[in-house]
């Protein structure tokens, strides 16, 4: 054997010791701490990550409609303040809760682009954060700031347009990703239900715990790496 095959062994090996380990280390502490502690534990968790996932994404799918009002109403001659708190108040919701904090941080005293930026750092998106710097820039430079809003609905307008094409053309990549991800887990429940004795052991011994283990953490890489070839950064 070649000097370069053996190191290449030796790192198999390696690798596979310590996946061992940690799987072994995983099983030996879900069975010396009760189920419902860990759950209770990482359940609220869960469902915090979910809701702050929930509620950006509510946000960021009303940030057109936010430009789009502030134009208007900067048309009609409001100032930039007035024109937040009437649209925030129209839109409702996250949106309106979000610029409540921004006005409210205004009249206790800060510049309205700084508590526009801290929103932007609360809610953050690409769209937010161009909307922030052309707001902050034109009211440096003393521009048209109607006219720069008019154009960011024009743009994102055409950037939102755009990611919807994008996800109807990788939806087919996304879904075969997961179907390739869940497959083996659904041989094995089938199997395990028609043949229990044979695929008992796996559940129930420290050998079957690590296949387990090795077999997710195999499936997990796989389909991080798909993702990743299907995942376009726009």
């Amino acid at each position: 054997m070649s000097e370069q095959l053996l190191k290449a062994i030796g790192v198999y090996v390696l690798v596979f010791a310590a996946i061992c380990a940690i799987v072994s280390a995983v099983v030996s502490i879900l069975r010396s701490v009760d189920s419902s502690s860990w759950l209770g534990y990482l359940g609220p968790r869960w469902m915090a990550v979910m809701r702050e996932r929930k509620r950006k994404l509510t946000f960021e799918s009303h940030i057109l409609d936010l430009t789009m009002g502030l134009a208007n109403a900067m048309k009609a001659g409001m100032a930039l303040p007035q024109a937040l708190d009437k649209v925030s108040t129209q839109l409702g919701g996250v949106m309106q809760e979000e610029i409540a904090t921004v006005l409210r941080e205004y009249r206790l005293g800060m510049v309205i682009t700084d508590a526009m930026d801290r929103l932007a750092q609360r809610m953050p998106c690409e769209d937010m954060n161009l909307l922030v710097s052309s707001i902050r820039l034109t009211m440096q430079t003393g521009g048209s700031l109607v006219d720069v809003l008019s154009s960011m609905v024009e743009m994102i307008r055409n950037r939102t347009e755009f990611q919807a094409k994008l996800k109807t053309l990788t939806a087919q990549g996304k879904f075969e990703a997961m179907a390739m991800a869940s497959a083996p887990v659904a041989a094995f429940l089938l199997l395990f239900f028609i043949q229990p004795d044979l695929m008992r052991p796996l559940v129930t011994t420290v050998g079957g715990w690590i296949a387990i283990g090795i077999a997710l953490t195999l499936e997990t890489i796989g389909f991080v790496i798909i993702k990743k070839l299907i995942t376009i950064e726009v």
